[in-house]
């Protein structure tokens, strides 16, 4: 029987990723199509300029069982829009446009200043591992100004239970409630493009 070798596997693996990566190359710069189409990333600000990123809590209850199976991402969700939230206005009055170039040109992009409605569905994505990105909008200077975007990363979730005489207790066990605690941190981010 013949195994493939380790190496036959990878070159295996990247194949595919390489045919998409030249098809996204040519339907970028061959076919006219802005860089909203998958070349822009939000772009956190360093923590020295302003952003000290904001901590929100998320909570959410449910009767133990099948219900409560998705609790803690209820919670979770509920704690990045809390955060998201709480940063978006501090984001669109302190940002202006060199803040966000001063950003991007860290890591030889720049601020994406074009209109783009697609991002409050479909937001750029994060150059970290954040856990949720959400455009905010444009920050300050009129049409030279920088598109922001919040990016919240969770912080912790935690659960408990009680009995709660309220909630079906069919198994036997006496009847229980569960509730969840979650925290995130949002901070400002930049949408930034290749040049």
């Amino acid at each position: 029987m013949n195994v493939p070798k380790e190496g036959h596997r990878q070159a295996m693996k990247i194949g595919p990723l390489t045919c998409n990566m030249i098809a996204l190359f040519a339907a970028v710069f061959c076919c006219g199509i802005s860089s909203v189409s998958g070349a822009d990333f939000c772009i956190e600000l360093p923590g020295s300029e302003f952003n000290r990123g904001h901590e929100r809590r998320g909570d959410a209850d449910a009767c133990a069982g099948d219900v409560s199976s998705n609790i803690k991402d209820v919670a979770r969700d509920r704690a990045r829009n809390n955060a998201n939230n709480a940063i978006a206005s501090q984001c669109l009055r302190n940002v202006t446009h060199t803040i966000g170039q001063q950003a991007c040109a860290r890591l030889n992009l720049v601020a994406n200043t074009s209109p783009n409605s697609r991002w409050t569905d479909f937001p750029p994505a994060a150059n970290t591992n954040a856990d949720n990105v959400r455009y905010v909008g444009r920050g300050v200077g009129g049409s030279a100004s920088a598109n922001l975007c919040a990016v919240a990363r969770d912080v912790r979730v935690r659960t408990r239970g009680v009995v709660d005489a309220q909630c079906p207790h069919d198994s036997g066990l006496l009847p229980h409630r569960i509730f969840a605690t979650a925290r995130a941190r949002a901070r400002c981010a930049v949408i930034c493009s290749s040049p």
